[in-house]
């Protein structure tokens, strides 16, 4: 399916249109083992009763088959495995609505990407019971909001998202993504499943810390939006826009198509490498790619006629 919606703004009708593409699935249980490269179809779950979540000294009535031998062996005393019910587990979302999202040189801006992307992991845990928590950024605000019940959290979010994408609203961009990451630590528990999805226009070293850091006792995907022209500019003088100022660029430099060319290869990799090192699903999406049979290959593992 592919919309026909406008493509630098999103309505409600939109994202609640994503519902019926959503409803005969759900989000599946996490597979640690799984790296979802460039342009590959892995998907980073499996169908599994349990997320593991920590371990803890063994109490009398523990089951026997749940110590953790490695543990017990290192401490020289018995550590039992604690897994969270699939039922219970958290589902947070990082969506990135900031100005530098509000762009796009064909198909749709990657805010509306993002929206999308956003909305139908909120059905897909929807469908699931999962608790529902999000933060999402703003160019100078970050709000949030505790896992709840996914039913009574997505409507609010679907509201945020509409509101945040309203192209109209161009502002110079204060928040970082470090600053919303390091927000969300305190609101995201053991055993969640958590999604990132921006440009990671401004990622750094802060960032993979804290994204490592949850991979302790969580899993992470990584869904990065693009436009192809971050990749590569044609050659030429041409004007660009803020928003607010039009100048110039000459991009007719063999070194300012190697050095421009290279901030986006050099960002795709250290994304992919924390990926592959840590066991984090990645997702690669561009801006004029249809999103749904792509979100839906990434969490059920499979291809859908979408």
């Amino acid at each position: 399916m592919h919309f026909d919606s406008p493509t630098v703004s999103a309505t409600l009708d939109d994202l609640l249109r994503l519902k019926k593409q959503a409803q005969r699935f759900e989000l599946k249980e996490t597979n640690r083992q799984a790296y979802l490269g460039w342009g590959q179809t892995k998907s980073p779950f499996k169908s599994k009763g349990l997320d593991f979540q920590e371990v803890r000294t063994y109490q009398p009535g523990d089951d026997i088959r749940q110590i953790d031998w490695r543990v017990t062996a290192k401490y020289g005393k018995p550590f039992t495995k604690l897994y969270t019910d699939e039922k219970e587990r958290q589902v947070f979302l990082i969506c990135d609505m900031r100005t530098r999202m509000k762009f796009a040189s064909r198909g749709r801006f990657k805010s509306i990407v993002c929206a999308y992307a956003t909305t139908l992991l909120a059905y897909l845990a929807a469908n699931k019971s999962d608790r529902l928590g999000f933060t999402i950024l703003t160019p100078e605000t970050i709000e949030t909001a505790r896992a709840y019940g996914s039913h009574e959290v997505t409507d609010g979010l679907l509201k945020l998202l509409v509101t945040s994408s309203d192209p109209t609203k161009i502002e110079s961009d204060q928040i970082t993504l470090q600053q919303a990451l390091q927000k969300s630590k305190p609101l995201i528990r053991a055993g969640s499943l958590i999604f990132i999805l921006s440009d990671f226009s401004d990622w750094s070293p802060a960032c993979e810390t804290i994204v490592r850091q949850w991979t302790q006792k969580s899993i992470c995907g990584l869904i990065h939006i693009y436009d192809e022209l971050e990749k590569q500019l044609p050659r030429g003088i041409f004007s660009v826009s803020d928003g607010k100022e039009i100048s110039a660029i000459d991009t007719r430099s063999h070194h300012f198509q190697v050095d421009y060319a290279d901030i986006f290869l050099k960002r795709t990799e250290a994304l992919q490498n924390l990926a592959r090192n840590f066991e984090i699903g990645y997702l690669p999406i561009r801006t004029d790619e249809n999103i749904i049979p792509k979100i839906l290959a990434y969490c059920i593992g499979e291809k859908n006629n979408a």
